[in-house]
């Protein structure tokens, strides 16, 4: 949506915020004045194609399209790459939609081995049609067979033999789960990008190997309310709210009538989800016999939150100086079982059951020497146990680091955020992140605050980070406030002195220090905005106007800057 949104802002894209089929006369006037000038007759269909509009659909604008069927994405000169390939998507469903259907002759052949009977299909294109500007995806029936007859005897060469199993329903992936939305009713194309960061800024879902995967508050936070809301929770409520302000469009309904009868029963739920006897049952605590690391109080507690499960130490609710607030991370026992579906199926055969209610156990790893298991029904049973043994992380087999800042021992962690390496030393707290290929990330400059630089888009300021793909300006509470932009040159040229000191700690401290030096302005005036190119590992320069990149750049060569316009 954000990189629609450009794209309708600068006049290439009609309003993105639709989830109707149709189209204008003219638009399909131009879609079609351009298949045949630059296509070809055969690819222009006899009458105009009209597409049916789905049930519930928001009919206030037409269906996402150009605004010029003539402009292609190569003809956009001041949009990103990003920018481009969704330009380019819109572009080619758009011309393929007033195209004709792609015609493929279709060859199926049944070979007798024995008493077995083998089955091979086929299929060659006769007529590109549409596919011509929009290829689909390719099918198992996509392969060309050779020319066969009936009752011709055939050599048998080889003979292939593959085991496969039932695997579980996929995962959602992010378009899985809106594709998903969109056939039940549920929300609109405005809200399906909010609906996506929502889950996920509450801790109710994490992304591994881009699929979701429901963590434990998600688990809890859902049997909750439809506990208490059964029926807002229910898949139709909204396609039957959508319905009866139709309804209330069309002059059928009253749509007082309409909010009278939402509220009322609402009311009464909240009534009955607030009381204190019979209301929304609470996310309590379960009590473990660990002991307090700091205090040497006992009865640990194990808490749900929306950063995780972790243990805390049961005086956190006393008060003045007997309060302690010590937390444990728990990392999970099974957190590298996420990459086939296959391997996390097989892990749930193989998990404890409780003793108190023989539900399967969520176990967590403490340290290297002790497991927590948990009831998977937590926290409406208190069972666990706890297993001694030796531990360590699933899915790394690689040493230790020396910590960068003060040389203590830095180990294998699993955070909010996935791996990491955290020093041991408590008063460092230095942690570096593990790359998927198993290796430490790079050293990067710490962050540099900027209080004076507030941020453009919501209440907050901005940091000076740095990155794998180079430096960036980030709202200083990432990912409440999920900001980020290119810095301009004048915004970072007077930070000498704090660059040098944040990246003390860098094999090269002085790796950015040459950005200092570089022109604020083009030769026309225009700011230089501070970009990255990550084949060469270095940063350059592109000047801007009314936030379109214009044709300067420049680069830093042999101790200069060079400026550039492009022809």
């Amino acid at each position: 949506m954000r990189v629609a949104q450009k794209l309708y802002e600068a006049g290439h894209i009609t309003y993105m915020r639709t989830d109707a089929p149709s189209l204008s006369k003219e638009s399909i006037q131009d879609a079609r004045n351009f298949i045949g000038e630059r296509i070809g007759e055969q690819y222009l269909t006899n009458a105009p194609r009209i597409y049916a509009s789905t049930e519930n659909a928001q009919e206030a604008h037409e269906a996402i399209r150009p605004t010029n069927a003539y402009m292609t994405s190569d003809d956009l000169l001041n949009q990103t790459e990003e920018e481009k390939r969704l330009y380019q998507l819109i572009w080619q469903q758009y011309i393929a939609s007033q195209m004709p259907d792609a015609e493929y002759l279709s060859t199926s052949a049944k070979i007798n081995i024995g008493e077995y009977t083998f089955t091979a299909k086929g299929r060659e294109v006769v007529f590109d049609g549409y596919t011509k500007v929009s290829q689909p995806f390719k099918s198992d029936t996509d392969d060309i067979l050779p020319p066969l007859s009936e009752g011709e005897s055939l050599n048998l060469t080889q003979i292939k033999l593959d085991q496969k199993y039932t695997k579980p329903p996929a995962r959602f992936s992010e378009a899985a789960l809106v594709k998903e939305l969109e056939k039940k009713g549920i929300g609109r194309p405005s809200t399906y990008a909010n609906i996506i960061s929502t889950i996920q800024d509450r801790g109710y879902v994490e992304i591994q190997n881009r699929r979701f995967f429901v963590k434990k508050i998600g688990h809890i936070v859902t049997e909750r309310l439809l506990e208490s809301f059964d029926d807002i929770m229910d898949y139709e409520f909204t396609a039957n709210l959508e319905n009866n302000l139709d309804r209330v469009a069309q002059g059928e309904l009253d749509w007082r009538n309409v909010l009278d009868d939402f509220y009322n029963a609402f009311q009464k739920d909240l009534v009955i989800a607030s009381s204190d006897e019979n209301g929304m049952r609470s996310n309590k605590p379960t009590t473990t016999s660990l002991i307090c690391p700091d205090c040497s109080s006992p009865n640990m507690v194990i808490r749900n939150s929306s950063n995780g499960v972790f243990l805390g130490c049961s005086g956190y609710q006393n008060e003045g100086e007997d309060k302690c607030k010590k937390t444990l991370n728990l990392i999970s026992g099974d957190e590298a079982i996420s990459v086939d579906d296959n391997e996390e199926a097989a892990n749930l055969l193989i998990k404890k059951r409780c003793e108190k209610c023989d539900t399967s156990m969520d176990n967590y790893l403490i340290d290297e020497s002790r497991k927590l298991h948990v009831c998977g029904k937590n926290p409406d049973c208190d069972g666990y146990f706890i297993e001694e043994g030796q531990f360590k992380i699933k899915g790394y087999d690689g040493p230790t680091l020396e910590c960068h800042k003060c040389g203590s021992e830095m180990q294998l962690k699993t955070g909010r955020f996935g791996k990491y390496f955290g020093c041991l030393n408590d008063n460092c707290g230095t942690t570096r992140a593990l790359q998927r290929n198993g290796e430490p990330k790079p050293l990067m400059m710490e962050p540099i605050s900027l209080p004076e630089m507030p941020c453009l888009k919501c209440e907050d300021h901005y940091l000076l980070r740095d990155s794998m793909k180079g430096l960036f300006l980030a709202a200083s509470k990432y990912p409440k406030n999920r900001e980020t932009r290119a810095p301009k040159v004048s915004e970072i040229n007077n930070l000498s002195t704090q660059i040098t000191e944040a990246s003390r700690f860098l094999p090269n401290p002085e790796k950015h220090l040459y950005l200092m030096s570089a022109p604020e302005t083009d030769r026309d005036g225009n700011p230089y905005v501070i970009r990255y190119n990550k084949a060469e590992d270095t940063h350059y320069l592109a000047s801007e106007k009314d936030g379109k990149k214009t044709k300067w750049t420049a680069v830093y060569n042999n101790g200069e800057w060079n400026q550039n316009l492009k022809s």
